[in-house]
């Protein structure tokens, strides 16, 4: 297999590291890196130790394990806030959430992805949560059919795969067609709901927050179980998700005059 020559080796390393302890809810010994890894005990050591170094893993030395350091954290502590953007949907998020009593994230795009930043849980005792950072495929669901509604077709194209018989089309049962289309009602309507895409048994109802020149910010995204979710249900959702962007967009609008 040809090498990639665009990308470093050990800084992919070093990350697949950081990305095995699970969002730092894993200990491991070097031995577990190893196995974990499959890589020579040699080169994991060095590694961890370079990120321990750099205060991005601890190492205890009572028990021999590494973890992930709030260091961390250092790295994006302002990451979740940029913009404003939570800050001005979060009275409204929660609103949503009382009136559904269902989980609402906001949901952003990143290039090709779809990510979510932050999630008021649901109380109910069956319920969907959406962990803040889980990243799929940014035209699933609601929330992905209002993040790319407001792309020009060119731009569209260049997020998508180039046929139908893409892989990950097929894993997710959607096709090209379906994207434009269901792209194309959001923009009449404002809002969508979906079923079933990403998680079989999740179901989701969304509307985009849109800046003042247009450009999609975020999907407010309310999530629940597809035990819960009829057409008429879902259809409400969505009303009350479009409500709570529609205030976030003037309240983001406000923020920036």
């Amino acid at each position: 297999m040809a090498q990639d020559t665009t990308t470093l080796q050990t800084v992919s390393r070093a990350v697949s590291m950081l990305r095995i302890f699970d969002g730092g809810s894993l200990d491991l010994s070097l031995k577990e890196l190893t196995e974990r890894m499959g890589l020579n005990k040699v080169t994991v050591l060095r590694l961890a130790r370079t990120l321990v170094k750099e205060g991005l893993l601890v190492h205890d030395s009572r028990t021999g394990l590494y973890r992930l350091s709030f260091g961390c954290i250092g790295l994006a502590r302002k990451l979740l806030s940029r913009d404003g953007l939570f800050d001005c949907a979060q009275p409204f998020m929660e609103e949503a959430r009382d009136r559904t009593s269902e989980t609402v994230c906001l949901i952003v795009r990143e290039e090709k992805d779809r990510v979510t930043t932050h999630t008021l849980a649901s109380f109910q005792p069956v319920r969907i949560i959406l962990d803040v950072g889980d990243r799929r495929p940014v035209y699933l669901g609601a929330a992905g059919q209002c993040l790319i509604s407001g792309l020009s077709t060119p731009q569209l194209d260049a997020l998508l795969p180039q046929t139908d018989d893409d892989p990950e089309l097929q894993r997710y049962g959607v096709t090209l067609s379906i994207i434009h289309e269901r792209r194309e009602q959001v923009q009449k309507r404002g809002w969508a709901v979906g079923q079933g895409e990403w998680l079989p048994d999740a179901a989701g109802a969304a509307a985009p927050v849109v800046a003042q020149d247009g450009t999609v910010k975020g999907a407010i995204s309310i999530v629940l179980p597809r035990s819960r979710a009829t057409d008429e249900y879902l259809e409400n959702c969505a009303k009350i998700a479009r409500e709570a962007a529609l205030k976030t967009s003037e309240e983001l609008a406000r923020q920036h005059q």
